[in-house]
Order: structure tokens, then sequence, then C-alpha cells
């Protein structure tokens, strides 16, 4: 945050959900406290927690986000991949965490559509854990 205003700071700290896109962050940082989610294309993520202490992270698609793949759930010391199968709107790829997790702690669920025998980014979407 070097170089950025008082305005722009507080917004970092008061939005809650953002979506990552490659290696840029577009928005800014969601706290897991609050049941933080976001979605970015075809993936949505939700952290289930209260400050620092995360119960669960999920991955799931979008509304008519349909896909044949996988989810990958990673960040914080977390990383896991779902079963490879159908994904519709209403299943959930559910990692347990039931710990703390460091301030700053940065989770994402990428959703991986097989297609051909090639995987295809469904979107990506990232939460970050903080006070």
């Amino acid at each position: 945050m070097n170089g950025m205003g008082a305005r722009a700071r507080w917004l970092v700290r008061t939005v809650t959900t953002f979506v990552c896109l490659g290696a840029a962050v577009t928005a800014a940082a969601p706290s897991a406290f609050a049941g933080a989610s976001g979605c970015n294309q075809r993936t949505c993520v939700r952290v289930d927690g209260s400050g620092l202490r995360v119960e669960t992270v999920q991955a799931a698609t979008t509304w008519n986000g349909d896909f044949e793949g996988h989810f990958h759930i990673w960040g914080g010391g977390i990383d896991q991949n779902s079963a490879t199968g159908f994904w519709g709107y209403h299943q959930k790829f559910t990692v347990p965490v039931h710990r703390d997790l460091p301030n700053g702690a940065v989770l994402c669920a990428e959703g991986w559509e097989h297609v051909g025998g090639r995987m295809e980014s469904r979107g990506r979407a990232c939460a970050e854990v903080h006070f």
C-alpha cells in the first residue's frame, strides 16, 4: 500500500470481497469474519469463520456456470483439489480448516474445466483473512 492515499487505505480495509485475476487484484481485501465471499467468471469462493479463525473454505460455480472438471483451493497453508466431476450451481467443494490462519492470508478458489484433454480456468476468486 506504499504511496496510497488515506481514502485508498480506508477502502482496502473496508471492502468485504475481492477477485483475483491472475496475479492482479482487481478490488480490495475481504474479511473472513463476515462470511466473506466473491465470484470471478464462473467460480465463487466463500470463507466461513470469525477474525483469523477459519472454519471452512468453499468453492462453487456461479448461476449457469456448470462445468465438468475440478476446483483448486489454496492459500494460508491450504492446498486442496476436489474430485474431478460435474459441478453444478448448488454443488460445493468444501475444505474444513478449523484453525486460525495468519493475518493477511489470502485464500483462493479456482475452477478448472476439463475440455478435450486440457484444463481451462473458469475463474479465480480470493478472500483475505484479517482482524
